[in-house]
């Protein structure tokens, strides 16, 4: 007999993953709840943690959080967390979900896995040389990430990465794609572009996106007479991220490594779109009928945007066939049931 789910999904929402998956799982039939620390962008999320005020008002919130967190811990036996997090610090909790019959799924998002050393041996191109600080802490964080990924796989039934580039640093992962809500996102592709093309940049980190290599590409182009306009869109709310979309010609997401929510998001609403994919992303494992991003680093974003805008005809149909990339890959509900199915496997094991 399948047990009945109870799920809770947080408490980092990075990408929305969060708050998208409960949704759909509660579209499914099944009870869950996304809760996520403050969040500066409000993506869509259940609970926000309570933040903030005075002295006595931070400590009323904090006991608050605390209470509703052992009050979720004995209500809900499937424990699906982001980023490494668990609901009490430094992992302490760990050890009694199976205890108590419960069962935890890690879902890594990046940072949380990938290593300096390793990336910087093995990638000439990578967002880690940028986004690090000292090497010396670098190399100290490495440390400190394996022994808590040691750690998490005593206890955890499933652990997820993202993106395939994330694998290699988590033994026995398994791919799952980023999700998005396609009912969120109306698919507009432009067939005549204006004279002026408008070039959207969206960093919520311009040391992870390598937004410097973008902006010093965009200049030099305006200096040699390209007709430009150059959207740098930060520190807005995601509802506002997504009415920007709608207005720009080409989208960039980052020209350090792989691909995020922000590119899927721009590819649904049929936005030709820049990133920077290693070979890992056209493996047969990944996505076999091929990825329609137009591949970009940060050594040759200046050739690439100026090839896109001498033959901008072409970005009709690459616009197209974003929009079923996205379908095939990154919907919410396709993935939602791939998750249902992990879910059971691992509670009628």
């Amino acid at each position: 007999m399948t047990k009945k789910l109870k799920v809770f999904h947080g408490l980092v929402n990075y990408g929305t993953q969060a708050g998208l998956f409960a949704k759909a799982l509660r579209g499914q039939g099944i009870e869950a709840l996304s809760v996520s620390y403050p969040d500066r962008f409000k993506r869509l999320i259940d609970v926000e943690l309570l933040h903030g005020g005075s002295i006595v008002q931070k400590v009323f919130k904090h006991s608050w959080n605390r209470l509703r967190f052992i009050y979720w811990f004995f209500k809900y036996n499937t424990f699906h967390f982001y980023y490494g997090t668990t609901l009490f610090p430094h992992q302490r909790d760990l050890p009694f979900y199976r205890l108590f019959g419960k069962k935890v799924i890690m879902h890594y998002l990046g940072k949380d896995v990938k290593t300096y050393k390793e990336t910087i041996e093995r990638y000439s191109i990578n967002n880690m040389i940028y986004s690090s600080g000292s090497e010396q802490e670098a190399i100290l964080n490495d440390i400190n990430k394996k022994a808590r990924l040691a750690y998490e796989s005593k206890f955890t039934s499933l652990q997820f990465v993202c993106s395939p580039i994330y694998s290699e640093f988590v033994e026995k992962s398994i791919f799952l794609p980023l999700a998005i809500d396609l009912n969120d996102y109306k698919f507009s592709p432009k067939k005549g572009h204006n004279e002026v093309l408008k070039i959207m940049h969206a960093p919520t980190s311009r040391a992870n996106k390598g937004t410097e290599f973008i902006n010093q590409a965009i200049v030099r182009l305006k200096e040699e007479g390209y007709k430009i306009e150059y959207m740098l869109c930060e520190n807005i709310s995601h509802k506002e991220l997504k009415l920007k979309y709608e207005e720009c010609d080409i989208f960039i997401d980052q020209v350090l490594g792989g691909y995020g929510t922000a590119a899927i998001e721009a590819m649904a609403i049929g936005r030709p779109t820049i990133s920077y994919l290693r070979d890992i992303h056209f493996n047969d494992l990944t996505y076999p009928e091929g990825i329609p991003i137009i591949v970009g680093h940060k050594d040759n974003i200046y050739e690439v945007i100026k090839d896109l805008i001498e033959k901008k005809e072409t970005l009709f149909e690459i616009g197209i066939e974003s929009r079923k990339f996205v379908e095939r890959n990154h919907d919410v509900n396709l993935l939602t049931h791939k998750l249902i199915a992990y879910y059971n496997k691992i509670h009628n094991k």
